[in-house]
């Protein structure tokens, strides 16, 4: 009764998003702690927490998965450029190569100390998948209350599969765009020059060395679940937005880190908590920590794309280009609940993304789009709702 008239009372008081305290300048107060932090190789989840990927292997309760466990030199040798690695962790499937892959090409950009290039590269339209997991529409992804693997095995199944698109959602990021990078002398189309410095390509190779990370603990805890990465059918919305924002630098920043990304600080806490409330302690402390560190990954899409629409493009307002990116290419996307504390955090002012009491955007690039296409994204989106936990109907009445 009480819970029903707490929800009751948040329906009719929701909260108010206006006294959230942005950061300075709109930017993320961790962000230059997580930019000049060592080379992280917290690879494999111990007892309790992630644990460097060489200390303590007795301590891992699975020490004998078939997971190559990422080092410092790759088993294959890496190419002299930054692009060129992505490009070879985008042509690579297996999910635990990828992320070993991921992690040595950033340890060699590190240890290259700012001599390593950019380059340039032309990534596949599509990154190299395994057989399995079957890729299907989200209302097919079974449900983690009906899965018959169990609730646990469904959502880290869920947690890994969005960690292995955000390796190559980063990747492709600096692959796609490397031949806007400063040293190249960049063009937008338009006959004024982007000359991305090098720092740009570096975040988004951290970010992508972070998923790694987290890729590995969601590989090694679904291995001591007795499951294995394939074992369940996924979706391909998350590489949507990447096919959709290929051509255009600020629709890839404003739709996949700043509107994709945001959504695991949405959802994090939430999968967390329902784990938790399972007696999954281990599964909720790994998306927790996971949770944790996807601020960073959205601070950095949001600093980019603010710095883009300021000083790159002549001062565009960025909440007007992030609502006009994300109408064109996920119409009706930015749906409740969200964590308005951890997205302001981040960068993310309210006014970009909440829209009216319900703290929700409408559905402005469905004209450009084209109705059909724009139900049938919707609704896939829509679904993603429900594969986070969430009740769509019953959040949005």
């Amino acid at each position: 009764m009480l819970a029903a008239a707490a929800k009751t009372s948040q329906k009719v008081h929701p909260k108010p998003v206006h006294t959230l305290v942005s950061p300075p300048d709109g930017v993320w107060a961790g962000l230059r702690e997580w930019r000049d932090a060592p080379l992280n190789r917290r690879w494999v989840w111990g007892k309790k927490d992630a644990q460097d990927a060489d200390a303590g292997r007795e301590d891992n309760p699975t020490p004998n998965l078939d997971t190559p466990w990422a080092t410092d030199d790759a088993c294959v040798r890496m190419p002299d450029t930054l692009a060129e690695c992505a490009d070879l962790v985008l042509r690579t499937a297996d999910p635990a190569m990828k992320a070993a892959l991921s992690h040595a090409a950033y340890a060699k950009f590190v240890a290259s100390d700012g001599t390593m290039r950019v380059g340039v590269a032309s990534p596949p339209n599509r990154p190299a998948r395994p057989d399995r997991p079957e890729l299907v529409h989200p209302k097919d992804v079974p449900s983690p209350k009906t899965c018959p693997l169990g609730m646990s095995a469904a959502m880290i199944h869920n947690v890994a599969h969005i960690e292995l698109n955000a390796i190559d959602l980063a990747w492709d990021t600096v692959a796609r765009f490397s031949a806007l990078a400063a040293d190249r002398g960049g063009d937008r189309g338009d006959g004024n020059p982007i000359n991305l410095p090098v720092d740009f390509f570096a975040d988004f190779a951290r970010v992508a060395d972070d998923e790694s990370r987290h890729l590995g603990w969601c590989l090694q805890r679904l291995g001591e679940m007795g499951v294995r990465y394939g074992d369940i059918p996924a979706h391909n919305v998350l590489w949507e937005g990447a096919e959709s924002t290929a051509g255009s630098l600020p629709a890839r920043l404003a739709v996949v880190p700043c509107m994709q990304e945001a959504r695991g600080l949405d959802a994090g806490p939430r999968l967390a908590a329902k784990l938790q409330g399972r007696g999954d302690n281990r599964s909720a402390a790994v998306v927790s920590r996971i949770s944790e560190e996807e601020i960073a990954h959205v601070a950095v899409g949001v600093a980019w794309f603010r710095h883009l629409c300021g000083d790159i493009l002549g001062g565009v307002d960025p909440g007007d280009a992030f609502r006009a990116h994300v109408g064109v290419h996920a119409p009706d996307s930015l749906r409740g609940p969200f964590n308005h504390e951890q997205r302001v955090a981040a960068g993310l002012e309210p006014d970009w993304y909440s829209v009216g009491p319900d703290h929700r955007m409408g559905r402005e690039g469905e004209a450009e789009l084209g109705g059909d296409d724009a139900k049938a994204l919707v609704g896939r989106l829509r679904q993603m709702l429900v594969l986070e936990g969430v009740d769509p109907e019953k959040e949005l009445a």
